[in-house]
């Protein structure tokens, strides 16, 4: 099944440029300090998360499982309604081409803001980024205590949009200096130097899913709302 409401262009139609990181995940307490032992996946609450994500508007079809290992394709229209979703206990993952951005709307913010008000403990952790000949990226770190941190812009071509304390986050962490040097984070440098989605993959910590091939995940075609369908029509197909 590949028809949708809001498309204007066939399954078949190939994208513009590529990304390959658009994602969302939501740690709940208590919060891992050490190894972590992944809960199994729950198919049930994984369908539920995804109905009631900010970009979808109904889930299509249910297809065959992956692993937070593996990459969903991204060459053609069809492929854009692709999203999956990993629930493992404590730990939900989601990957969603619809929170790529190239005009200024947030979508990785609005999702992680209305994440908060269901999941008010949790700490949520974003990234999204499409190529375009030039990067555009959004990264999110929310905490349960209100403190946030979120970046957005080109990176390479002029200092991206900074909210929040860097530093107060980091120091809410636990992360240590030795640990940005090691990942060679400075946060001393230009807000465009600085490689924001390692630091929220440091965020995350143990709690991180991403590319385990031990991990499966539900993958659904959807029917993403009109507002998400319009963004990623820019940002996928636009003659930018």
């Amino acid at each position: 099944m590949t028809d949708t409401t809001f498309w204007t262009y066939p399954p078949d139609q190939e994208v513009r440029g590529h990304g390959d990181d658009y994602t969302l995940t939501l740690l709940l307490p208590p919060f891992p300090a050490g190894t972590v032992n992944f809960s199994p996946h729950d198919p049930e609450k994984a369908r539920h998360f995804a109905e009631n994500f900010d970009t979808v508007d109904e889930i299509l079809e249910e297809l065959p499982p992956v692993s937070a290992g593996d990459f969903l394709p991204l060459e053609a229209r069809a492929d854009l309604d692709l999203i999956k979703v990993g629930c493992w206990g404590d730990v939900i993952s989601l990957t969603d081409p619809a929170l790529a951005d190239t005009i200024g709307d947030l979508p990785l913010l609005g999702a992680a803001t209305t994440l908060r008000e269901r999941y008010p403990d949790a700490r949520i952790v974003g990234s999204a980024n499409v190529d375009r000949g030039e990067d555009h990226t959004e990264d999110i770190i929310q905490l349960p205590d209100g403190l946030t941190l979120h970046t957005e812009g080109w990176p390479g071509v002029e200092p991206l949009e900074v909210t929040g304390d860097p530093q107060a986050v980091v120091r809410a962490l636990g992360i240590s200096p030795e640990t940005l040097a090691k990942e060679s984070i400075d946060l001393d440098e230009e807000s465009d130097e600085i490689d924001w989605r390692t630091l929220g993959r440091l965020a995350l910590g143990p709690g991180d899913p991403w590319g385990r091939a031990d991990l499966p995940m539900s993958v659904f075609r959807v029917r993403h709302t009109s507002t998400s369908t319009y963004r990623m029509k820019e940002a996928w197909f636009s003659n930018r």
